[in-house]
């Protein structure tokens, strides 16, 4: 009896027991290519690909591109992409297995459709007759906006921005506060005052005149590598690459990149090369739109949860990723074991040849066992298919970013007001220090507060990311001693020795009040969470408080800082932050309802 070949003696049987025809048809597969590759050349477009991309992309960009401001559209606008990557890890591209839209995921049509709910919630001015032109500065301007930010949460900022500093020069005469104003809610502050930085530059150094080349915008403070190709490609049309997180995304699926998009290999270096090939590809004309057609594919089609196998994906034909889907299905349908021995074979098979630059190491490796542990898991679930292949193998690329870990920050915040008599009445001012001009949140106003805690934090685990979500708890007395020594350390400059703020918390007649005891507050950055415990005093009865009717500066953690009595409207003015917005609004809400809030005891 014939002794019954397995699907992988098949499907890469060796030339002495399988034809010629069969054998180059094997060894031309795009698995065995992908598994076997020891050089990142093998990323590379051919022309006739790059040519071919180029061509699909710009169709289908022209056709279907959002609606934007910094496009030079008219309202009214469609940024929104609620929903559209509400799933990144990959592991469930369809709900339940069937073919559909993913779990928490909007349909796709949606993107291009009518206007959404979400967007209709922005509250954002889509005046059809406000055409903002696009220009080296308006460009410069969204493109370090979107840095990190969601679209349909720029817009409005962007709209307002443009309204009050329309050219480089009215950004250059602006005042710090104002920029910070205008800024206020879309984070990373730090961009802003870049912004602001690279804008003087320009007006001061270079007439006004904003470089069109890459290598002079460089010069510019604040002006990257992104940012310079972005305005050079886009607002003067000259034939450069722009590279970000999508566009990763888009080449590793292309062209079966086994690394993650923030590697700054891919991203800073060869990812470059890669984008180039496919902007300069044919005639290398209108270069900008070829960006943001493959920014925007990344934004939609391609999101971590593009299935790869949408008819309406200019790129469906091309893409190495679902390739690979369909060719493991081959490989594992008849034996689910049999991705074990490939991976062996193709590691003979590189032999000891140096390793792909571009893929992370046993990236290769990795993600093999990754995709034939799904299609295993699909094929128990009586749920996989071809297509089901496809995507799961597209689902694949890029891997996931290794975890940073997140420092963990517990704060107590003092908080602090006074009634004044105005001209408009009856008001109430607030306590408020400027941070440094370096670091976290630098150079933004906030309530006085202390670090009372602070550990970094790993998140790799599933139990780790399902303990961040549950509040810190600290005792009383250490928020009650942490707010004391913070109290006490800032000191008044130009007042007598040992005026600082304890004093105009101790001489108040005011009960000092918990804010949240029970439950801190919470504000989460990129790379640091937040846990705030308040206390709250009114201390217009202090004896002291005349003596501050004026801008000074205090000692602030160990700094000469700039402090301010604000009321909210001058708030506005300056700016602030989200977490202390947050703050504002529970001492307020606390301060209203005495009754409900707990007292401190003394």
């Amino acid at each position: 009896m014939l002794e019954e070949k397995s699907s992988l003696d098949v499907f890469y049987a060796t030339e002495e027991n399988m034809s010629d025809s069969t054998t180059d048809k094997i060894t031309n597969s795009h698995l065995w290519k992908f598994a076997t590759h020891t050089s990142d050349n093998y990323h590379d477009f051919t022309m006739e690909e790059a040519v071919a991309i180029r061509s699909a992309l710009l169709t289908w960009y022209r056709a279907n591109r959002r609606k934007l401001p910094w496009r030079g559209d008219p309202g009214p606008y469609d940024g929104s992409t609620a929903g559209i990557a509400s799933n990144s890890s990959g592991k469930k591209p369809f709900k339940n297995g069937k073919k559909g839209t993913a779990a928490g995921q909007r349909d796709i049509q949606s993107f291009f459709g009518k206007k959404s709910k979400e967007d209709a919630k922005t509250n954002v001015k889509n005046d059809v007759n406000t055409i903002i032109p696009v220009t080296g500065y308006s460009v410069w301007v969204s493109e370090v906006m979107l840095q990190q930010t969601r679209v349909e949460a720029v817009i409005k900022y962007y709209l307002k921005w443009m309204e009050s500093f329309p050219t480089v020069f009215h950004l250059a005469n602006a005042t710090e506060e104002e920029v910070n104003a205008h800024w206020a809610g879309l984070g990373f502050y730090r961009r802003a005052r870049l912004l602001h930085e690279g804008a003087k530059f320009v007006v001061n150094e270079l007439d006004g005149n904003l470089p069109e080349t890459v290598d002079e915008l460089l010069k510019v403070s604040g002006i990257g590598r992104y940012t310079a190709s972005a305005i050079s490609s886009i607002a003067y049309g000259r034939c450069v690459p722009v590279v970000d997180g999508n566009v990763c995304r888009v080449l590793s699926r292309l062209k079966g990149v086994a690394n993650n998009i923030k590697a700054p290999i891919f991203k800073d270096k060869i990812g470059w090369r890669l984008a180039e090939q496919i902007v300069t590809a044919g005639d290398g004309l209108h270069a900008g739109e070829v960006n943001q057609a493959m920014m925007e594919l990344g934004a939609t089609y391609c999101a971590p949860t593009g299935s790869g196998v949408d008819k309406n994906d200019p790129l469906v034909d091309f893409y190495v990723s679902t390739k690979i889907g369909r060719e493991v299905y081959e490989l594992v349908k008849n034996d689910t074991l049999a991705m074990s021995d490939f991976v062996s074979r193709a590691s003979v098979a590189r032999g000891c040849s140096s390793a792909c630059k571009l893929c992370e190491e046993d990236g290769i490796t990795s993600l093999l066992f990754q995709l034939g542990e799904d299609l295993a898991q699909a094929q128990v679930q009586s749920t996989l298919s071809k297509e089901i292949a496809s995507t799961i193998g597209h689902s694949k690329f890029p891997t996931c970013p290794p975890k940073k870990a997140k420092r963990e920050e517990i704060l107590g915040v003092a908080v602090l007001s006074r009634s004044t008599v105005s001209s408009q009445g009856d008001e109430t001012k607030w306590f408020m220090v400027k941070r440094p001009l370096d670091g976290l949140l630098a150079g933004q106003w906030e309530f006085p507060s202390a670090s009372i805690q602070s550990s970094a934090m790993g998140d790799n685990t599933k139990q780790q990311k399902q303990d961040i979500q549950d509040p810190i708890l600290i005792s009383k007395h250490v928020v009650d001693d942490a707010i004391s020594c913070l109290l006490s350390n800032c000191t008044i400059v130009k007042r007598p020795k040992d005026f600082n703020l304890q004093t105009l918390w101790d001489c108040s007649s005011s009960i000092k009040t918990i804010v949240n005891e029970a439950a801190p507050m919470e504000h989460i950055f990129s790379h640091v969470r937040w846990t705030m415990y308040c206390q709250y005093s009114d201390i217009s009865s202090s004896p002291f408080v005349e003596l501050l009717d004026q801008e000074f500066t205090i000692l602030y953690g160990g700094a000469e800082c700039e402090c301010r009595w604000m009321t909210e409207h001058e708030m506005q003015k300056v700016g602030i932050t989200s977490s202390v917005k947050k703050v504002l609004s529970a001492v307020k809400s606390c301060h209203a309802y005495k009754g409900k809030c707990r007292k401190r005891k003394r």
